[in-house]
């Protein structure tokens, strides 16, 4: 065809002889748009500048100050000022060449368009193919490298040396973490043995523990504080949820506390600090109210630059043993995040001075919310905070190592937005090796299996029909005498039902919303009982007094629902089948305190029955008779938030068999149920006065 090798085309050879580049576009941009920094190349990227570990190690800051604080003093702390707009003067505690090159960095985000961002991020960023895994979003695997990298402080804190003799269950918090994904990893790793109680925002930003397919919500209830939202920076929803966590553990808090609120910056990312301050401390608030002594917290931060932000670290480090600045793995190298760990809350005057100090300042962040003119700009004057070295210095080379970290993260991104070529091939062996360290199961999401009754019991109980077996009735006492002859054998229960209505059923539960009742050899479905999936559990249906308080000390009488759990066959996950009948009480007692949700007014109560040894009928009876008739009570330990007393009508007694040769099912088919006098008793010869038992036991003790 007349073609010459380095020569031109045409007549007179006057064609190109350069080849052709390809023209690369960045996104969806017209053809020559030309963005700063962000100009189409073909480039390779230096892999060597990340130091990427499997195994993460904390650098943890030990707390040895022993000097005290003085709340009526630190309230002159406070300084307040005009909202600042910038940070690049806040030097004090980075170097200023790397906190300018961070907020330089960060200016990928104003030329990048989310789509770009994310197509960017997914081949650049090392761990960014774990995802989720079988969770309900990435928060959870987020929660999962932390408890990895702290040997597991969260979901094992019951061998911790200061609360490994609580005998459960296992109490936390989750703040500001809609759609639950800290909680859903802590309730799949320790199902019911684990309590949670929830505060976040309502609407789009709420819990969906119901969706999870790996993780049962039924310990876990949400919290919405007095104002209903779930805002946590309203304090008088902060007093609401601590007064009612509080209250449902018994007194003492949660064992630990994980914070995980943020919300979108867009276009202002470099005042994601400052932005933030009011969730920062308000996290921080509700932790040192509702964590238990030696108990722990983990918060999400994100700069810490501002003399506000440094200063809160800084009471917050005071109230514990230790604490540490982490950036785990699964958080992204091109963002500001990083988690604040905290160990062992102490119990001391430093920290009841700190909880009054930041209680003060979210009460005036709240005050001025709506004010654009005015912000606390600081809690702890700089030169106490200076003359702690070794904080200061920590703090320090936390910033300036993120910081690094952060600038290489940004500039990856900006290559790999710049050339979209290039991958990183890392990602699927290091989602491997993360996930089995952090002891995941690398599989899929995928819906639970349908799951009906009879599954349940087919696979539990040998005949089912066994559950048809209705107690013994004792008709004289010296039939009571026969049957009871070694009455260390036995322990006794009081029950609602009586000689015309049984209230004693089994209950299977299916889901958290699916529960069942056999009843007259049907199953029937209970509203507004949760119970977890796969329980079988025999119990009672009671109707339960309540005398209620209210502000002007007066009482108001109610009534609440309650099943009261007798005996168990499995408890969620957990089978019952093997263990004696002492041990079947108290896991029944840890379930029914998980389980049940007394913030939740609309639902049914569940709390374990309380069953003694038959001796006790003799010494340490816990029936009483009311004044106005015949009708036996019984006082309850009290669950209500607003009860001052509970009690129930005590129609009969149960009697169960306990010794050590008996299982679930002896027990069960062998026991036998008294009826108690009352006014409105028809045959004497059926009923029998507590009196009269008392009676006859004393004979035989």
């Amino acid at each position: 065809m007349g073609y010459k090798t380095g020569v031109g085309l045409g007549k007179n050879e006057q064609g190109i002889t350069k080849t052709i580049d390809i023209a690369y576009q960045l996104g969806k941009r017209g053809l020559g748009l030309n963005i700063k920094k962000l100009s189409p190349s073909q480039e390779s990227w230096d892999f060597n500048k990340e130091n990427i570990t499997v195994q993460e190690e904390l650098i943890w800051l030990e707390n040895k100050r022993d000097d005290c604080f003085d709340a009526s003093s630190m309230s002159q702390w406070i300084k307040e000022g005009m909202p600042k707009n910038h940070i690049e003067d806040e030097t004090n505690f980075c170097d200023k060449d790397i906190l300018l090159n961070v907020i330089q960095s960060k200016n990928i985000f104003d030329e990048l368009d989310l789509l770009e961002l994310c197509q960017a991020r997914a081949k650049a960023n090392p761990f960014e193919t774990i995802k989720s895994v079988y969770f309900m979003n990435r928060a959870a695997l987020k929660m999962a490298n932390i408890d990895a990298a702290t040997n597991f402080m969260f979901s094992r804190i019951d061998e911790n040396e200061h609360h490994k003799h609580h005998s459960g269950p296992f109490y936390f918090a989750d703040i500001c973490a809609g759609p639950g994904g800290f909680s859903e990893y802590i309730l799949w790793r320790r199902q019911w043995f684990f309590k949670g109680f929830g505060l976040t925002l309502k609407e789009e930003n709420d819990f969906r523990l119901s969706e999870s397919t790996c993780a049962s919500p039924v310990s876990f209830q949400a919290i919405y504080g007095k104002d209903d939202d779930g805002n946590v920076c309203s304090p008088d929803n902060i007093e609401d949820f601590r007064d009612r966590v509080i209250h449902e553990t018994d007194g003492k808090g949660v064992h630990f506390l994980m914070a995980d609120g943020g919300f979108s910056v867009e276009g202002n990312e470099n005042l994601q600090e400052i932005l933030s301050k009011n969730i920062y401390v308000c996290q921080c608030v509700v932790a040192l109210q509702v964590l238990c002594n030696n108990g722990h917290f983990v918060t999400k931060l994100f700069d810490v630059f501002t003399r506000f932000s440094v200063g809160l670290l800084y009471l917050i480090y005071r109230c514990f043993e230790k604490v540490s600045i982490f950036k785990p793995n699964t958080s992204r190298p091109a963002n500001a995040e990083r988690y604040f760990i905290c160990y062992g809350l102490k119990d001391n005057p430093v920290v009841d001075s700190i909880k009054q100090h930041l209680w003060t300042v979210v009460k005036r962040l709240w005050e001025i919310s709506d004010c654009s003119d005015v912000d606390i700009l600081e809690i702890v004057p700089l030169e106490i905070i200076k003359s702690d070295r070794e904080f200061c210095d920590y703090i320090r080379q936390s910033n300036n190592s993120l910081g690094e970290r952060q600038i290489v993260g940004l500039q990856k991104l900006a290559a790999f937005c710049r050339d979209p070529t290039l991958i990183d091939v890392r990602q699927e062996q290091l989602r491997k090796e993360c996930l089995k360290y952090w002891q995941i199961p690398d599989k899929p999401r995928s819906p639970l299996p349908s799951l009906s009754i009879d599954d349940v019991l087919n696979f539990i109980v040998d005949k089912p029909e066994i559950l048809l077996v209705q107690p013994r009735e004792l008709d004289g006492l010296d039939k009571f005498s026969n049957t009871i002859q070694e009455v260390e054998d036995w322990h006794y229960c009081a029950l609602y039902s009586s000689q015309t209505t049984n209230h004693c059923n089994f209950y299977v539960g299916l889901s958290s919303s699916k529960v069942y009742r056999l009843q007259r050899n049907k199953w029937v479905k209970v509203k507004n009982l949760a119970l977890g999936r796969g329980t079988v559990l025999y119990g009672e249906f009671v109707k339960e007094s309540v005398k209620l308080k209210n502000r002007n000390a007066e009482e108001k009488c109610s009534f609440r629902y309650s099943l009261h759990v007798i005996d168990a066959l499995q408890l969620g996950d957990k089978s019952l089948m093997n263990l004696s009948f002492k041990e079947r009480v108290n896991m029944i007692k840890v379930y029914c305190k998980a389980v049940n949700k007394e913030s939740y007014t609309g639902t049914v109560r569940v709390r374990s029955k309380l069953i003694e040894p038959v001796a006790n009928l003799v010494f340490k009876s816990l029936i009483r008779k009311k004044k106005n008739n015949k009708q036996y009570f019984q006082s309850l330990p009290v669950l209500g938030f607003n009860s001052n007393e509970e009690s129930y009508d005590i129609n009969s007694l149960l009697f169960l068999k306990t010794n050590s040769s008996q299982s679930f099912h002896s027990t069960y088919v062998l026991r036998v149920q008294m009826f108690l006098k009352s006014e409105s008793c028809s045959d004497e010869k059926k009923y029998f006065s507590l009196d009269e038992i008392v009676s006859n036991l004393k004979e035989r003790l």
